[in-house]
C-alpha cells in the first residue's frame, strides 16, 4: 500500500468506528460485527477478539483457535474502557506472509481509535466530566464572596487583635488551599470536616458569638466523601437559618449504618417551607446561590437517584440536611468516574 492508500483506509476505518461504536461493546453480537468490519476492510486472513485467552469473535478465510493460532504471522493489540481491559484484537496472516511494518502501525492505531471511541461513549466518561464541572462550578462559586468577607473581617482585626487575625488568615490560607486543590476523587471526611472547621471559624470572627457548633465523627471512621460536600449546607445554615438568631446552633454529626453513613447538619433557625426545599433541591438558582443544587446533583451523579440530598424543615423548627454514603468497595468502574465510596 501506498501513503495515500493508507490514509484513505485510515479515515475510512476510523469512519467506520464512529458509527460501530456508539453504543459501546454490549454483547456478543456488537464485537461480531465489529471484527466482521475489520476484517473486511484490512489485508489480513483472519481478525480474532481474544478475551482471557477464549475467543469472543472471529472472522476470515482461516479457521482461529487456542491450539493453532501461534502458528500464523500476527499483529495484536489491547482494546480499553478507561481503565477497563476488554480483550485483546489478533489479526491474522497465512505463515508464509509476515506482517509489515506499516500493518502493524495500523494495527496500534485500530486499537487507540477504538478504545478511545469506548471510553469517550461510556457514560462514566461523560458522569467524570460532569462531576468535575460540578465541582469548578462550586469552587467559583465559594471563593470571590468568601474572600472579600473574610479579608474584611481579619484587617479590622489587624489593630485591636492581631494574633487573632494572624490565626484566621492561617485558616483562610487553609481554606482556600484545600478548596483550590481539591480534585474530583473522594477525600477524608476529617480532611473535609477539618475545611468546614477553618470556614466556621473565620464566620464566627465575622459575626461573633451568635452560634456555636458541635461536630460529632466517631474516632473509628473510615469514611470518604466528595470533596466540598458539608461547606455549602453549614454555609447555608449559617446565613439562612441562622441569620439574626441569638443563641443558633449547628450540630454536624457522622452516623454509621450497617450499609451506610449518614452525615447530618443540623440547626435550630427559622427553617423553610417545603417548596423552598423543592427550589434549592432540584432547580438551579441564579449563580451566587447554587450550592444546594449543586451538593444534589453531584451526590445523585456518584452515588445514584435514591442517594440525592434530603431535607427536612419546618418554619420555626429549624433545619436538617442528610447526606448518605453507601458503603461498597472501590472498582474499575469508580476509578474512571474519579470517585469511589471507601
Amino acid at each position: 500500500m501506498d501513503n495515500i492508500n493508507d490514509v484513505y483506509l485510515a479515515f475510512d476505518i476510523a469512519s467506520r468506528l464512529v458509527e460501530l461504536l456508539p453504543g459501546g461493546l454490549a454483547n456478543k453480537q456488537d464485537y461480531q460485527r465489529l471484527i466482521a468490519m475489520l476484517y473486511g476492510i484490512l489485508d489480513f486472513n483472519a481478525v480474532v477478539f481474544w478475551r482471557e485467552e477464549k475467543i469472543e469473535a472471529q472472522a476470515g478465510d482461516i479457521q482461529i483457535t487456542l491450539d493453532n493460532h501461534t502458528k500464523f504471522s500476527s499483529a495484536k493489540v489491547g482494546i480499553s474502557k478507561g481503565l477497563d481491559h476488554l480483550g485483546t484484537i489478533a489479526f491474522y496472516k497465512l505463515p508464509q506472509y509476515s506482517v509489515s511494518d506499516v500493518e502493524k502501525t495500523m494495527v496500534g492505531g485500530i486499537g487507540h481509535l477504538i478504545s478511545t471511541q469506548l471510553t469517550f461513549n461510556s457514560k462514566d466518561y461523560y458522569a467524570s466530566l460532569r462531576s468535575k464541572a460540578e465541582l469548578k462550578a462550586l469552587q467559583a462559586q465559594i471563593n470571590p464572596h468568601f474572600l472579600f468577607n473574610a479579608l474584611n473581617t481579619i484587617s479590622s482585626m489587624c489593630r485591636i487583635e492581631p494574633l487573632k487575625a494572624r490565626e484566621l488568615l492561617l485558616k483562610l490560607s487553609n481554606y482556600f488551599r484545600a478548596t483550590i486543590e481539591t480534585s474530583p476523587d473522594l477525600v477524608d471526611i476529617n480532611k473535609e470536616i477539618s475545611t468546614v472547621k477553618c470556614y466556621l471559624d473565620i464566620e464566627k470572627a465575622r459575626f461573633g458569638d451568635n452560634f456555636d457548633v458541635q461536630i460529632n465523627v466517631p474516632l473509628d471512621t473510615h469514611l470518604k466523601v466528595p470533596p466540598l460536600i458539608l461547606q455549602p449546607l453549614v454555609e447555608n445554615a449559617i446565613k439562612h437559618g441562622l441569620v439574626g438568631k441569638q443563641g443558633g446552633l449547628i450540630i454536624i454529626d457522622v452516623v454509621r449504618h450497617t450499609r451506610s453513613y449518614e452525615i447530618r447538619i443540623a440547626d435550630n433557625g427559622c427553617g423553610m417551607e417545603p417548596d423552598i426545599i423543592d427550589k434549592l433541591l432540584n432547580e438551579k438558582q441564579e449563580e451566587k446561590r447554587i450550592g444546594i443544587y449543586n451538593v444534589n446533583q453531584r451526590l445523585k451523579e456518584i452515588y445514584g437517584e435514591e442517594n440525592g440530598l434530603v431535607i427536612h424543615s419546618q418554619p420555626g423548627e429549624g433545619t436538617e440536611a442528610i447526606i448518605t454514603i453507601p458503603v461498597r468497595e472501590r472498582t474499575h468502574r469508580d476509578a474512571i468516574k474519579g470517585y469511589y465510596s471507601r
